[in-house]
């Protein structure tokens, strides 16, 4: 049954080519990334400005690698899996009840996340204590109405755990690879730093005016 909903005003999310070694020394070694050809995995950036939740208004930044999801025992299959491996909030209230009812990990500092929108692009840019994290932007295909049910999996020692997430709004998608992404050198995307990843992305999400929808985890 659903444990916490997250209406947002904006969300985007952005798939770029990394190296599979790397996506593989971020992930447990019960999961393995999805290739979208020959040691070349998936790195997912999302970033969501939610305007109503049980804490308030924040933003969201959340770095994951896309996984295989598991069949689920309550019915409808979910379309991707994601582990993030690395998120944080404007919100201290926001990341505490989110580690708790989900286990991700998340930046213990606050963030400050602008999103700027146009016709056809918008552009998100995030800071840490004053320090730039990531600048990427997607753009426009053709919008509709629609809903997304994926899968986020976590771990608290030696318990695996999955959630399932459902995502409603008004909705945009292409691989036109016309966005971009910018990584700065911030100790919060250390991981990242030196790796290859994409600077264009291969798939670009763009999301308005929906609700996040976050299930019960369940262990594995």
């Amino acid at each position: 049954m659903p444990v916490g909903q997250y209406d947002f005003r904006t969300g985007v999310s952005a798939f770029f080519e990394m190296a599979t070694p790397d996506a593989q020394a971020v992930l447990p070694a019960y999961l393995q990334p999805i290739e979208v050809r020959h040691q070349r995995s998936v790195l997912s950036v999302t970033a969501f400005l939610f305007d109503q939740s049980e804490v308030g208004p924040y933003t969201e930044l959340m770095f994951s690698v896309i996984v295989p999801p598991m069949v689920a025992e309550w019915g409808q299959h979910a379309k991707a899996g994601f582990y993030p491996f690395l998120a944080a909030t404007s919100s201290e209230r926001a990341r505490r009840q989110r580690a708790e009812l989900y286990h991700f990990r998340y930046l213990e500092k606050d963030i400050d996340a602008q999103f700027i929108e146009t016709d056809d692009r918008v552009r998100v840019r995030a800071w840490s204590v004053g320090e730039p994290v990531v600048d990427f932007s997607v753009t426009q295909g053709a919008w509709e109405s629609t809903s997304h049910l994926l899968q986020g999996f976590t771990s608290m020692g030696s318990q695996r755990y999955r959630t399932t997430v459902q995502i409603s709004g008004e909705y945009t998608m292409h691989e036109n690879e016309r966005g971009s992404m910018t990584l700065f050198p911030h100790p919060m995307i250390a991981p990242l730093l030196g790796r290859e990843v994409a600077v264009c992305p291969f798939r670009e999400h763009w999301l308005k005016n929906g609700t996040e929808v976050f299930y019960g985890l369940e262990s594995f």
